[in-house]
């Protein structure tokens, strides 16, 4: 009696491959990046800046999220500085940014408790803030025009939540307040997700969605491109819920959500 046993689908087993190898490699660059964040954290900012954007560069090539940009961002950056704003939808949106020019966040304040991510913002100078806590919004606040009055950009997320990039939620205008106080203008970025040229949701964190979950998604799809739109510059000259109104315009228009 013979026992005949079927090859597995090569596919199958090149996939599986590919999901291990670039598993690892996560794990690898994310543990890497944590022991390294222990020492940046008592650099100054020019070699600091130089490591984040190099660690950002290397965990989109392991994830092999292709990036595309329509202006000269790191250029723009580097010669005048902006309160910019952007659609929220993935932990990647800060790494997309950083791949090109480190700046300081604004996050919630959940994110400096993630495993090994919190170390890693916590080394980007990122200012956190508790939700529901006027204190918070006040020391935040403040954080935020010390940075702008330094001549440095700072970067946040006026939705206050992730989505799946279907949707752009309204904007609280809280902190557009800062740029008014400083005399600064805003600059206002698009962030879309395709793959295979079509709109995906893959890389969103929202709702229940867990970085671990996230994160797995981002291993398993396919030809992931990462779209950032550099819209124009909106002037601080305006109360802020004009200047929010018009930034999510810009941004909602740019996304062509239908």
């Amino acid at each position: 009696m013979f026992i005949s046993f079927q090859k597995p689908n090569e596919s199958i087993e090149k996939n599986i491959k590919s999901f291990m190898v670039k598993f690892s490699l996560i794990i690898i660059h994310l543990f890497y990046g944590f022991f390294q964040a222990l020492y940046i954290l008592y650099i100054n900012d020019k070699p600091k800046n130089k490591y984040i954007r190099n660690w950002s560069k290397r965990l989109l090539s392991i994830l092999k999220i292709h990036l595309e940009i329509n202006q000269d961002l790191n250029k723009l950056l580097s010669s005048k500085h902006f309160l910019i704003v952007s659609n929220h939808i993935s932990w990647i949106d800060i790494f997309l940014i950083n791949s090109i020019s480190p700046i300081s966040f604004l996050s919630k304040g959940d994110v400096a408790r993630w495993p090994v991510i919190g170390k890693l913002t916590k080394c980007a100078n990122t200012i956190y803030i508790k939700r529901g806590n006027k204190k918070s919004l006040t020391t935040a606040s403040n954080q935020i025009e010390k940075k702008l009055n330094e001549m440095d950009s700072i970067f946040f997320f006026p939705e206050g939540f992730a989505t799946d990039g279907s949707k752009l939620l309204p904007f609280k205008s809280n902190f557009f307040q800062t740029a008014i106080n400083c005399n600064t203008n805003i600059l206002p970025l698009a962030i879309r997700y395709t793959s295979d040229g079509k709109f995906t949701p893959a890389p969103s964190y929202a709702g229940d969605i867990s970085l671990a979950q996230s994160m797995l998604t981002l291993i398993r799809i396919k030809n992931l491109k990462a779209q950032i739109s550099v819209l124009p510059i909106i002037s601080s000259k305006d109360n802020r819920k004009v200047i929010a109104n018009k930034a999510h315009q810009r941004i909602y228009k740019a996304l062509r959500i239908t």
